[in-house]
C-alpha cells in the first residue's frame, strides 16, 4: 500500500504542477526537520510573468512567517482546507541555467556594465531592468551565450558585456 503524501511534499507537487501549467520548467522538493518542514522550488526556464503568478499563487501554502525580531514563527495564514508548509523558498535560476551553457563556473566570468566590473546579481538585474519587454532579458543573455560573449550587446544607452577574468599575478 502506498503511503499518502505529507502536506508539505503535496505543497510541493502542486507548486510543480502550477509552473508546468504556466509553461515554466522547475523542479521542487520538501523536506521535514525538527520543528518544521520546507518546500523549495527551483525555476530554470520560463517568463518573468509566469514567475510573478507562480510566486502570488504560493502565498496561500505557507501557514505563516518567522519574526527575526522576536526569534519567533507567527502562524499568520493557517488553513485546513488546503496543504501547507511551513517555510518555502522559490529559486530563480533561470540566468544561471542560460549562462552555464557559456560557463559552467559562471561565477569566474568577469560581468561588465558601461566599462565597470560589476557583479553576477547587479548584471542581472541590471539586464532584467534595461530589457523588461517580453522577457528581453533572457533573449540578450541567450545571445550573449549563443556568440560565445564574444560581442558587448548594449540598450537604452547601456553597454553589457561578459568577459573570462583576466588572471593577475
Amino acid at each position: 500500500m502506498k503511503k499518502p503524501l505529507s502536506k508539505y511534499a503535496q505543497v510541493a507537487k502542486l507548486l510543480k504542477q502550477k509552473a508546468k501549467k504556466l509553461g515554466m520548467k522547475a523542479t521542487a522538493s520538501s523536506q521535514s526537520f525538527a520543528g518544521g518542514n520546507s518546500v523549495d522550488v527551483i525555476v530554470t526556464a520560463g517568463s518573468d510573468d509566469a514567475l510573478k503568478e507562480l510566486k502570488n499563487y504560493s502565498t496561500q501554502f505557507v501557514y505563516g512567517k518567522f519574526d527575526g525580531m522576536t526569534d519567533s514563527y507567527n502562524f499568520t495564514n493557517w488553513r485546513e482546507d488546503i496543504p501547507q508548509t511551513k517555510y518555502l523558498f522559490i529559486q530563480d535560476d533561470r540566468a544561471y541555467t542560460i549562462l552555464k551553457n557559456l560557463n559552467e563556473k559562471y561565477w569566474e566570468l568577469s560581468y561588465v556594465v558601461n566599462g565597470k566590473e560589476v557583479g553576477y546579481l547587479s548584471f542581472i538585474n541590471q539586464l532584467k531592468e534595461i530589457f523588461f519587454k517580453n522577457n528581453g532579458w533572457q533573449s540578450v543573455l541567450n545571445a550573449f551565450v549563443n556568440e560565445k560573449a564574444k560581442f558587448p550587446f548594449g540598450g537604452s544607452g547601456y553597454l553589457f558585456e561578459i568577459k573570462n577574468k583576466e588572471v593577475t599575478q
